[in-house]
């Protein structure tokens, strides 16, 4: 079960969206309704996904569709920092996932240390456009 949760920073002009549990095609949608959701009402165009304590489901060759559905879904080109899960699996799955959002034009960073999340927080997003 999915226990993913979006928590807006308004003052920063970011969500974060912490995944928890396990994450399949129907959570993912689930959690991309979610993420929109909040993108519109906040205004904002970043998006940090935090994969710490995700129990991923969603197979390497399935990624890039949940990235073309979110991509389709969210009507905007985003900055998207993303903290990797610690299993490998699951980060692969991710990485497949950063790779067709960035191709679809989208700004994705990998965030390693507690240090590149703290920068990626105070840094605003650039050169993104509401896409047509």
């Amino acid at each position: 079960m999915s226990f993913s949760r979006i928590i807006p920073h308004r003052a920063a002009g970011y969500i974060e969206v912490v995944f928890d549990g396990h994450e399949d095609w129907l959570s993912a949608v689930d959690t991309i309704e979610l993420i929109v959701a909040a993108v519109e009402q906040l205004d904002v165009q970043r998006v940090l996904l935090d994969f710490r304590l995700v129990d991923m489901r969603i197979a390497v060759s399935e990624a890039p569709h949940v990235a073309e559905f979110f991509h389709k879904f969210a009507y905007q080109k985003m900055s998207i920092g993303i903290i990797q899960a610690g299993d490998l699996r699951a980060c692969a799955t991710i990485n497949a996932f950063a790779n067709n959002m960035l191709a679809q034009g989208h700004e994705v960073v990998c965030l390693e240390a507690a240090a590149d999340v703290v920068a990626w927080i105070g840094t605003p997003a650039t050169g993104l456009r509401r896409a047509s």
